[in-house]
């Protein structure tokens, strides 16, 4: 495609927004140990989440990641914190939900809402300082068949998880977004927004300050064994653990077949804009808070710290595309919604894997005695960071159930001849696109 380069700031760069304040690095890397207790693969939040439980505990404690700390969708994600928003999107529609009991439904919703509740304590006991905000969520309906469906989940939402969610119709939508291109929407007080990488610089900082031994640049290549006694092969030398947690989500290779054959990496692309003057940027969004909406291919967006520029998220390709090819697919989506920021210029275009599960849930237990946690969809800085606790408290209560999300399998294998590589998804990507076309057609559109 032809790309117009007058939408690029001179100083555009390829790379991920928030790395100007929390570049991913190797600070704290330690040699591989010979032996340690517990072997954690990833160094994202479920992986740094459970390290940390578990130090705090008095276990000896390893984690290790291929690349530099945090490199992954750790410090590539847009920084919203729900709280059972997308969660209650999979109960709502998911493949499979029907056959599962009211009552586990409701725990898996409880538990997101917990999950949203826990991140602002870890903040707090931490004292990470990563710009946390509580300033909720507005989801657009683009259709008003989409906005009456958000009646009926705004009311479920509530009575399940007290989210304090309320329906904003068309005619007062401009107290929440500066654009008429929803059909009213929903707005959920119980959710919030961080900086992502910042983030995650305070997990790893508090991992080191518990004496977690944390390696860089050291990928795992074969793990034989089992529980107690397993050998992990590494590129820096062998190793032996008691326990394992796989924490790679959207980037699980084919270290574990069994899991990678079970959940989707997709791309999600993102861009920022450069600094808008004040009136302009608090038109856009006038309480700052995280946007999303109801269409199956879904956008999501905010103000970034500072409230001048405005981070666009969506999935502008369902396959990883070159980010000058993403950013004018976005930038097209983004002066859709608001054509009033037509001429703005992006600074930053950049990339991340989401790890997507067929019934759209999370997901964590163990699979041939390694323990898991995985399957995000999209709410990762919340449920990672909950699950990769809870899986420590799994091994720390000798394999006790401590969660709802282990209550049930992660789904077998989604689509034929998957085998980790979704060829699939442009197919199902244009199939969706299709369908939401549809809908607006047939809402006149």
């Amino acid at each position: 495609m032809e790309i117009d380069r007058t939408i690029f700031h001179p100083d555009y760069k390829q790379e991920p927004y928030w790395w100007e304040a929390a570049r991913p690095g190797t600070k704290f890397a330690v040699d591989l140990p010979k032996e340690m207790e517990i072997f954690i693969i990833g160094s994202g939040y479920s992986g740094l989440s459970a390290a940390l439980e578990l130090a705090r505990e008095g276990r000896d404690v390893s984690v290790v990641d291929a690349l530099a700390f945090g490199e992954a969708a750790s410090s590539r994600n847009g920084g919203g914190v729900s709280a059972g928003v997308n969660i209650g999107k999979g109960i709502s529609g998911g493949p499979g939900q029907a056959n599962r009991s009211e009552g586990l439904l409701n725990g898996l919703l409880s538990e997101s809402a917990a999950a949203f509740e826990f991140v602002r304590t870890l903040i707090d006991r931490e004292g990470i300082e990563c710009h946390f905000e509580k300033r909720g969520r507005f989801v657009g309906a683009v259709t008003p068949e989409h906005f009456e469906g958000m009646k009926k989940k705004a009311g479920s939402l509530n009575q399940a998880i007290q989210v304090d969610a309320k329906i904003v119709p068309k005619s007062e939508q401009r107290r929440e977004i500066g654009s008429d291109f929803y059909h009213g929407g929903m707005t959920i007080e119980r959710a919030g927004k961080l900086h992502p990488a910042l983030y995650h610089k305070g997990l790893l900082d508090a991992c080191h300050r518990a004496g977690v031994k944390l390696t860089a640049h050291c990928k795992v290549e074969r793990i034989d064994g089992s529980v107690g006694k397993f050998r992990l092969q590494t590129e820096k030398g062998e190793c032996k653990a008691e326990q394992v947690i796989v924490a790679t989500n959207g980037y699980t290779s084919n270290l574990t077949p069994k899991l990678r054959r079970r959940i989707v990496p997709i791309s999600s692309q993102i861009i920022a804009t450069e600094e808008l003057p004040e009136d302009v940027a608090r038109e856009l969004i006038p309480n700052g808070r995280t946007i999303s909406e109801s269409p199956r291919v879904t956008s999501y967006y905010r103000l970034l710290p500072g409230d001048r520029r405005v981070m666009y998220g969506g999935r502008a390709r369902f396959e990883n595309v070159h980010p000058d090819v993403s950013a004018a697919l976005l930038y097209q989506m983004m002066t859709d919604r608001w054509p009033q920021l037509n001429g703005v210029r992006i600074t930053h275009s950049w990339s991340g894997f989401v790890a997507m599960t067929v019934d759209a849930l999370p997901h964590m237990g163990q699979e041939d005695g390694l323990h898991y946690c995985t399957g995000c969809n999209g709410s990762g800085v919340a449920m990672m960071t909950y699950l990769g606790r809870q899986v420590a408290r799994r091994i720390l209560q000798d394999g006790q159930p401590v969660s709802a999300y282990e209550s049930f399998e992660l789904p077998k294998v989604p689509v034929p001849f998957y085998s980790g590589n979704p060829w699939f998804l442009p197919i199902i990507g244009n199939y969706y696109r299709y369908l939401d076309s549809r809908e607006r057609r047939r809402a006149g559109l």
